[in-house]
């Protein structure tokens, strides 16, 4: 595949230049390549923009949900609903049902959404602690399943196990072994709710054990006003943060969220956005009953993106939507537009209306 005359954000805006695809890598980027020695589907795209694509690192696409009942179980997703919302690398995890669903499911959808031309990884664990896993042993999942990149647990959430500094610290100290032995980063990926102080269990354990900070990452930072600032606090002491891109909850705005941390400080390589979709956003009153649910979709992620990218522009836009999350996760060939680098793209045209997806090196949704 060669993509001729495209304006290209790297996210470094590269000017218009041509791309060479093959392998699902990309071998060449440069103004003026001329003929190929071999039969290459070309594609002018002059009047459009090319990116890395999106890359969802909290994403429930075997579903997830049921607080209100088995009525309220969000129903797994489609691979075009994640293509049609510029999502080309999934992280999928299980929510607050562990009972009725499983770590195993969601690795095989995984497998499936990569047969149909995504990439896709996996969270084991679930909300609870102990966690559950596939093999029965966190760092053997981490280890041996090269899908799995991490642990997610809950914490400060009145659904979560309420778990003790020293089962945490326990936990952490897997994650970090199994990330060591399998040559991946090791991310404890942590739902984060409402409780007071919600990260001292976080700050107790790399002050107790040393564990670096970067093995941790909180989630769903910008719940309310007050997580929000818990965020700003905990990524300014150096921890790295993500927020949900939610559009229509009664919380700050993911892209709200990213510039008021950029505004106090905050580097920008600490800073992620995903999608939680395929979730359930459950709506409590002051004593807790369950009011309302509202399952969250991928389609968020985009809007997100957009809204950040018309505020900040497209190269730190990208860097919190593709760049970040790739380094974050240790996929160090996804997130940028480079030699060497997995052609993952996402075509634009010249007002931002999402075109066409390629993934692998193939054009896998839109027309171009």
């Amino acid at each position: 595949m060669l993509l001729k005359n495209v304006r290209t954000f790297a996210p470094q805006d590269l000017g218009s230049v041509d791309i060479f695809v093959g392998y699902s890598k990309v071998l060449a980027v440069e103004s003026g390549i001329g003929s190929m020695p071999i039969e290459t589907k070309t594609f002018d795209l002059s009047n459009f923009i090319l990116t890395p694509g999106l890359i969802d690192l909290h994403v429930h696409f075997a579903g997830a949900g049921g607080e209100g009942g088995p009525l309220f179980r969000a129903e797994p997703l489609s691979v075009s609903s994640l293509l049609e919302s510029g999502i080309t690398t999934a992280v999928g995890l299980l929510g607050t049902d562990s009972y009725a669903r499983s770590v195993m499911e969601v690795l095989q959808k995984a497998y499936a959404l990569e047969a149909q031309g995504i990439s896709t990884y996996i969270f084991t664990g679930s909300y609870k602690i102990p966690p559950i896993t596939i093999t029965g042993d966190v760092a053997v999942d981490i280890i041996a399943i090269e899908k799995v990149l991490g642990l997610k647990a809950a914490i400060a959430d009145h659904r979560s196990s309420h778990p003790t500094v020293e089962e945490f610290m326990r936990l952490a100290s897997q994650v970090r072994v199994a990330g060591i032995l399998s040559g991946k980063v090791g991310i404890f990926h942590l739902h984060v709710g409402t409780c007071p102080d919600p990260l001292y269990i976080v700050r107790e354990t790399n002050k107790r054990t040393s564990i670096p900070l970067y093995h941790f990452l909180p989630t769903h930072m910008n719940r309310n006003e007050a997580i929000l600032e818990e965020a700003l606090k905990f990524a300014l002491e150096g921890g790295n943060v993500d927020f949900t891109a939610i559009s229509d909850m009664n919380c700050p705005q993911a892209y709200e969220a990213v510039i008021h941390l950029l505004e106090a400080g905050v580097p920008l390589d600490r800073i992620t956005v995903s999608s939680d979709a395929g979730g359930s956003s459950p709506l409590f009153d002051s004593e807790g009953h369950l009011l309302d649910v509202r399952i969250t979709t991928p389609e968020d992620l985009m809007t997100q993106f957009l809204r950040m990218l018309d505020v900040i522009g497209p190269e730190k836009a990208l860097a919190v939507f593709s760049t970040n999350p790739a380094e974050r996760l240790g996929l160090g060939c996804k997130g940028k537009i480079e030699v060497g680098f997995d052609a993952d793209f996402l075509i634009f045209d010249n007002t931002w209306n999402l075109a066409g997806v390629v993934a692998k090196g193939r054009l896998v949704w839109g027309k171009i």
